[in-house]
């Protein structure tokens, strides 16, 4: 049941059902958002399957700064989408005493 509700709720919020009005008038171009839009689809679902955020979840991310997942979301609800951030400073080692010296040669 919870793999049929991501599989519907990722395929609904890739809006690929519905073209928008001015691509459908172009002759070549419905064609080529049809394969972008199951290309999306596709990409997208591997990397729900592999616990990775989707394209969608990075984007939401890159909008709002926090670490967002759809997924969290349906799971938890929707106040549980996005969290912060928390950021920790990388430290560098100390260098071992013996590459501090010169060398006496």
């Amino acid at each position: 049941m919870r793999i049929a509700i991501l599989i519907a709720s990722s395929l609904l919020l890739n809006a690929c059902a519905v073209a928008p009005s001015w691509l459908a008038t172009s002759g070549g171009a419905y064609s080529e958002y049809k394969v972008l839009s199951a290309a999306k689809t596709g990409l997208d679902l591997g990397l729900s399957a592999n616990d990775l955020p989707t394209t969608n979840d990075y984007a939401l991310s890159q909008i709002t700064g926090y670490d967002c997942r759809v997924k969290r979301g349906i799971k938890k609800g929707i106040e549980y989408m996005c969290k912060s951030v928390v950021a920790t400073p990388i430290i560098p080692k100390k260098k071992p005493k013996e590459l501090d010296k010169p060398d006496n040669k």
